[in-house]
């Protein structure tokens, strides 16, 4: 299943070299991702145009542009176009950070779990073989000479 000798023992150094190469891989990637959402933002606008909402990559709002002529609106009428005008900005911002969690983890769509099982598995059979190992020294140092 996984690219590593994953049988009782059989953990290998050229494992932990690639282990380390992924998780550099993915440690970078994980930072242009942090860097690229910290950046993110939504826009969004009313029906009629006349309200413009931004909003920053934590989905709060950021600013709100109210065209002169909202003035002619009832306040009923301008509280939904602000809050349309917001609810739009914000699922833009959502739907852009899901793009930037997409580039990261690949056409795949992988959940952090299926990311970590692989991990998980190297992890395993190093600690196997290094039990195995000190199994050994032991047993060597009863020994008599």
């Amino acid at each position: 299943m996984f690219p590593f000798n994953s049988s009782p023992g059989g953990f290998r150094f050229e494992d932990l070299d690639r282990l380390v190469e992924d998780a550099e891989q993915v440690r970078y990637r994980a930072e242009v991702a942090r860097r690229e959402l910290d950046e993110v933002t939504g826009e969004g606008e009313s029906a009629n145009g006349r309200v413009r909402a931004r909003t920053g990559a934590a989905g709060l709002l950021l600013e709100v542009r109210l065209d002169p002529r909202v003035m002619e609106m009832g306040s009923q009428d301008l509280a939904e176009e602000v809050t349309l005008a917001v609810r739009r900005a914000q699922q833009d911002g959502d739907y852009k950070r899901e793009q930037v969690l997409r580039d990261v983890l690949g056409p795949s769509g992988l959940s952090t779990e299926e990311l970590t099982d692989p991990f998980k598995e190297i992890s395993d059979a190093f600690g196997r073989s290094m039990d195995e190992r000190e199994a050994r020294v032991r047993d060597v140092g009863r020994e008599p000479y």
